[in-house]
């Protein structure tokens, strides 16, 4: 073979390395923020927990959803 076939073939071979590597990552970390915005999603749809009969539990409870109904507002 001759030099520049074989640079040729070098430098094809590590185009399509790198672009393969390229796609790889996208798709990777597209799913992967699908993968939390579904488990965002679940966290939300979840159902309300059941009022707690001590008081200062249910103080805190309520803080806790007054927080996450500001954070979701934002």
């Amino acid at each position: 073979m001759e030099t520049s076939s074989i640079i040729l073939l070098l430098v094809s071979a590590s185009i399509s390395f790198g672009l393969g590597r390229v796609i790889t990552h996208f798709r990777n970390a597209k799913r992967k923020r699908q993968a939390l915005e579904r488990q965002a999603q679940a966290l939300r749809d979840r159902p309300a927990e059941p009022e707690a009969k001590n008081k200062a539990k249910r103080k805190r409870q309520l803080q806790e959803l007054d927080k996450a109904s500001r954070k979701n507002a934002q």
